[in-house]
């Protein structure tokens, strides 16, 4: 090898070994640089970006729509409210409309009229729903002489007047009555042969327009009211009171339920039976009729309203006694209370009693009187607290009767009538005794819901 072949290679060899010892420092330094820095790395070590979305345009919140709680107006028994055009006062929160009057044809929500003028000497009546989601206000005409009836005031869902039309004709003094539990209507004649009449005023049934005597009043009465205990209604159970010293109080229990035949078909066993009182407030159901008209005679002379409510009692009221009663029918016993209870607040109720109903949530109780000074409307609730619901002060309602006491299916509208109504002759065949009242709270709930307290009295 010559000498320069030989440095050639010398010179190669230093280099290759200079690169090799370089890069093995450089691998030892990043060894030991990613030893001391591990912990550090895990650390802060971060996830890779996502790749960027479209997002929707903000969209603003919903916005969740409340329904506004009506204002509570309305206090029971505060007869601040004037009507001087009516005569009358009502409970504060309260508005009353006049919505027909004897005699003189009844104008629609359309604004026309219809073809028969309104009853005279209206009495007994009562709401009832109707198949097409209506309802009608029928009232009894106690006018004598064959000249009495059934009538039926017909109102829209929202509670405007849309017909009139007689339902009942060619009776005598139809006084009270009761509803079915198939929403048919009973109107008893207060004469000694009245009868009770079963109508119908649903203008879709196959019923409407043909009244029918019913098996209630036997060979005849002075026959009043009637209430229905509809617990099992299989079997219901009716009872009508007689307004007659020398009466009766009857239980009627059909053999079953067949609705508008219930009351009228031979067929099966209905039992007829009437009360008798016993001592130590005691009283049973008899056959004996005798038995029970001495019974009346002592103890609840000329029965008047009468209804069933607060699961298994009977209420009913005497104008002689002016005392209402209470039977518990499970236990057959009985409690009087004195109608001429002082009311908390204003008004005065001193007169003999008449119709007494339930409200439509049976919070309270309704009563009427049967002529005299204190004619209006009155309520009681379960601790027999009494309040005036309205009261006429006019000169022409002395000796008046305040009638036909019911309220739409949703509580909010009471309808009342005076039976007189200013007229000079009810005792004779006077065809313009009478007019019908609507009442309604001004803050459009239902009479039986909550109200003000009394001011300056302890209130319901």
């Amino acid at each position: 090898m010559n000498v320069q072949r030989c440095c050639l290679v010398l010179v190669l060899a230093s280099s290759s070994l200079a690169i090799a010892t370089n890069l093995n420092s450089t691998l030892t330094d990043t060894h030991q640089s990613s030893k001391h820095n591990l912990f550090a790395r895990n650390i802060n070590t971060k996830r890779p970006t996502p790749r960027p979305t479209k997002r929707k345009a903000n969209r603003p919140a919903r916005q969740r729509t409340m329904k506004p709680i009506p204002t509570t107006t309305f206090r029971r028994g505060d007869l601040t409210v004037n009507v001087p055009s009516l005569g009358i006062r009502l409970s504060t929160g309260m508005s009353v409309r006049l919505l027909a009057r004897a005699n003189k044809k009844v104008r629609y929500a359309n604004g026309e009229y219809s073809s028969i003028p309104f009853h005279s000497m209206p009495d007994g009546a009562a709401v009832i729903p109707l198949s097409n989601g209506k309802y009608v206000y029928v009232s009894n005409s106690e006018m004598k002489d064959g000249h009495g009836g059934v009538y039926g005031v017909y109102f829209s869902r929202n509670g405007e007047i849309v017909d009139y039309q007689r339902l009942l004709r060619g009776t005598t003094r139809n006084c009270s009555g009761g509803k079915t539990p198939w929403n048919t209507w009973i109107s008893c004649e207060e004469y000694g042969q009245g009868q009770c009449w079963q109508v119908d005023p649903d203008p879709g049934s196959k019923h409407f327009l043909k009244p029918e005597r019913t098996r209630l009043g036997q060979n005849g009465g002075s026959f009043e009211a009637v209430a229905c205990d509809d617990r099992d209604l299989s079997k219901p159970v009716f009872y009508l009171t007689e307004d007659a010293e020398f009466g009766a109080l009857r239980r009627y229990r059909p053999w079953r339920n067949s609705g508008w035949d219930t009351l009228h078909e031979a067929g099966g066993v209905a039992t007829i039976d009437y009360l008798l009182f016993l001592d130590e407030n005691r009283f049973k159901w008899t056959t004996d009729l005798n038995a029970a008209r001495n019974s009346q005679k002592k103890y609840y002379r000329n029965v008047e309203g009468i209804d069933y409510f607060d699961a298994g009692k009977i209420y009913f009221v005497s104008k002689k006694t002016y005392l209402l009663y209470i039977l518990d029918l499970e236990n057959l016993t009985y409690i009087t209370t004195s109608t001429k209870s002082s009311l908390f607040g204003d008004g005065k109720f001193t007169d003999s009693p008449d119709q007494i109903i339930r409200g439509t949530r049976g919070a309270f109780s309704y009563f009427t009187e049967d002529g005299g000074r204190s004619v209006g409307v009155y309520a009681a609730n379960k601790k027999n607290k009494r309040l005036a619901i309205f009261e006429a002060y006019a000169q022409k309602y002395n000796g008046d009767e305040t009638t036909g006491l019911a309220f739409s299916p949703d509580g909010t509208k009471m309808y009342a009538c005076f039976q007189d109504c200013g007229c000079t002759d009810s005792d004779n065949l006077d065809f313009s005794c009478g007019c019908l009242l609507e009442f309604s709270r001004s803050d459009g709930k239902s009479f039986d819901g909550s109200s003000l307290s009394l001011r300056f009295h302890s209130g319901p």
